[in-house]
């Protein structure tokens, strides 16, 4: 497949958060596509620390919304990400980026959040995960409600313009 280069970059630059789902489901074809992305994801050393649990379930979906992940509540799937205890933060990120990335190749929105307070703690109990793992970062997936109410922004719209972005040779 030989994509020309302005779609790629066009495609990279417009991916979005989204926060407001849809009650469509998502099929499971799609769910695959997003996890075979995610699954190829760069690692330090190639070490794969994070795994995902993809969870369809309504009630613990809410549950995770009601702990600080918001959009898990109405998304139609949640990519939990659990990751070995010394896994990189930065591994971690990159999978969550993947993942998004993913959903947005088969046309779903999506957006990363993060479980507080005892979310991640009563979330491994829950779902069975050793207690040597880190679960508190998630990825929202579903179809974008474009008739939802849109939140005012809480920071600046667009982007910083290139010469205060990036710095040549020195800072």
């Amino acid at each position: 497949m030989s994509v020309p280069t302005s779609d790629l970059v066009s495609f990279l630059r417009g991916l979005r958060a989204t926060k407001e789902f849809t009650s469509e489901p998502v099929d499971q074809q799609a769910i695959e596509s997003i996890l075979e992305v995610g699954r190829w994801s760069a690692s330090g050393a190639n070490r794969q620390p994070t795994e995902v649990v993809v969870v369809r379930d309504k009630a613990l979906q809410q549950q995770m919304a009601d702990w600080g992940a918001r959009p898990a509540g109405t998304a139609a799937v949640v990519f939990l990400l659990v990751v070995k205890d010394d896994g990189s933060q930065l591994d971690e990120g990159r999978m969550a980026e993947r993942l998004c990335l993913g959903a947005a190749a088969v046309g779903l929105g999506s957006t990363v959040a993060t479980l507080k307070n005892e979310g991640p703690d009563e979330v491994k109990k829950m779902l069975g995960i050793p207690a040597e793992h880190r679960a508190r970062t998630l990825v929202a997936v579903g179809h974008r409600d474009t008739q939802a109410p849109r939140q005012p922004a809480r920071s600046p719209v667009g982007r910083k313009p290139m010469s205060e972005y990036a710095h040549w040779d020195r800072f």
